[in-house]
């Protein structure tokens, strides 16, 4: 920052919060929003702090927000004389006051920009945002919303008479005395909601995104709805799926302010489709590898996942997403060969909530969680489906297959050795080849193994699927 030695924390003394921008790093003291003389004071004082915008924009200079001192800006007061400045709060640590100004007049074509300005860059704080510390983000976002906000509501609705800034600029007042109408500043409520199945939560993405994007879905509310009612309805009309409605729950709001939105985070479920026969038991049993039933059930519940139908307006595309991936994803792992995948950043609150929705489920955590369930190389290739388990009944199914192994018991064997000296045993339960095609997201699983069997090769299709969500996958029971 301009000020040496500002430093702005939260009311708690963190410097940091899950949620983004909702931390302005300041007290609001709201208490002194109606105190003219106390507030004309309090701006004429040499050390208060200004937070410049323009064209809702803010100001970032070297890498850091633009907030200063206000006796550095001596053309800011002459500036101001047809705009009142904003009174946002005071630091926690000295009680500095802090305004916030519109500056948009010293970026016009003929203008010319004042020294304080130089070298400074204007900045999409929604993109730049996560640059910043999470209290400097709030900040900035605080004084963008209020500005905005004023910019918005300049003239009365009820008579067309120009407002005037009232209560430190928190409130605008029709200047005309027949009228002498009262606006507040308003925040749109919207709700965002992971909506999940299981082991899978529903993620949509908007064609106007960069490739890969995808992110839960979220509406506005409209007048008349509840919250509930508006996740209800917006998951109908953007996803086609049915949401339980008494399975929704609240979990946490974040301040949009791009404009003016609050964004009001749930968690849901799907109501579960009960009429999809299974798929994954295509052969009789006795022609595979046996596997366990609830591992089984577990694996092969994609079966029961309702169907999204996207509405073509909002979303483009909707898919579910296995934990297991989405956890990567969010681990910052390395994705599979062919695929573009990526949520919302940590600055978000979609972001918030599948982080929230991944923890809560691994309600027994053991040490295969870590274990990835799908590492496969392209081409052809031989592969063993895994059962890697401990002495106390946990355990999963895993599918490796290594185009460079010659033997399926060269791929158990290299499994064994990564898993390492843990209480952990891999047993193989069949294999079989896999032709992988990651340039058409294609793969096909075929094929026997003369030393374990053959691999129920619908359950690790099941398995790829997972790990694999935008692939098409096939199974033949032929070949070798």
């Amino acid at each position: 920052m301009e000020r040496q030695g500002a430093r702005f924390t939260t009311e708690t003394g963190l410097t940091d919060q899950a949620i983004y921008y909702s931390d302005s790093g300041i007290k609001r003291a709201a208490e002194y929003r109606t105190q003219s003389s106390w507030l004309l004071n309090a701006f004429s004082r040499p050390d208060s702090l200004v937070v410049p915008v323009a064209r809702n924009r803010n100001l970032v200079k070297d890498g850091q927000p633009l907030i200063i001192p206000v006796c550095k800006v001596d053309s800011i007061r002459d500036h101001l004389q047809s705009r009142d400045p904003i009174f946002l709060g005071l630091t926690t640590n000295d009680d500095t006051p802090v305004f916030a100004i519109d500056v948009s007049d010293f970026f016009s074509a003929e203008g010319s920009k004042p020294m304080w300005l130089e070298g400074t860059e204007l900045v999409d704080l929604r993109k730049y945002g996560p640059n910043l510390k999470a209290s400097e983000a709030g900040l900035l976002a605080y004084a963008r919303g209020m500005i905005e906000w004023h910019s918005q509501n300049r003239f009365c609705g009820h008579c067309g008479m120009r407002k005037v800034s009232k209560d430190g600029g928190h409130s605008l007042k029709c200047s005309s005395e027949s009228c002498n109408a009262v606006v507040y500043p308003r925040l749109d409520p919207a709700v965002i909601m992971v909506i999940a199945d299981g082991d899978y939560v529903l993620l949509g993405r908007q064609s106007k995104w960069e490739p890969g994007r995808y992110s839960v879905l979220a509406g506005f509310v409209e007048i008349g709805e509840t919250f509930e009612m508006a996740i209800v309805r917006e998951v109908q009309e953007e996803a086609g799926i049915t949401v339980d409605r008494s399975s929704i729950r609240y979990v946490a709001t974040q301040p949009w302010p791009f404009p003016s939105s609050l964004m009001v985070g749930f968690m849901a479920s799907a109501e579960k489709n009960e009429s999809s026969a299974s798929k994954y038991s295509p052969m009789p049993r006795e022609q595979v590898v046996p596997i366990d039933n609830l591992i089984l059930s577990t694996i092969c519940d994609i079966d029961s996942l309702p169907k999204p139908v996207v509405d073509g307006n909002e979303l483009e595309d909707a898919k579910w997403i296995h934990k297991d991936f989405l956890r990567a994803v969010l681990s910052g792992k390395s994705l599979p060969p062919g695929v573009q995948f990526h949520v919302p950043g940590k600055y978000a609150i979609a972001h918030y909530l599948l982080d929230k929705w991944i923890t809560e489920s691994r309600c027994n955590k053991w040490a295969a969680d870590e274990i990835e369930t799908v590492q496969i190389d392209e081409g052809v290739f031989k592969y063993v489906l895994i059962r890697v388990h401990d002495n106390n009944g946990s355990q999963k199914l895993i599918v490796r297959g290594n185009s460079a192994l010659a033997y399926h018991a060269d791929i158990l064997k290299q499994a064994r050795d990564k898993i390492g000296p843990s209480r952990l045993q891999a047993d193989p339960l069949g294999g079989g080849r896999i032709e992988h095609h990651p340039e058409q997201k294609a793969i096909h699983i075929y094929g026997f193994s003369q030393a374990y069997g053959q691999a129920n090769h619908a359950v690790t299709a099941a398995l790829l699927r997972q790990w694999l969500p935008f692939h098409e996958i096939s199974v033949s029971w032929d070949g070798y």
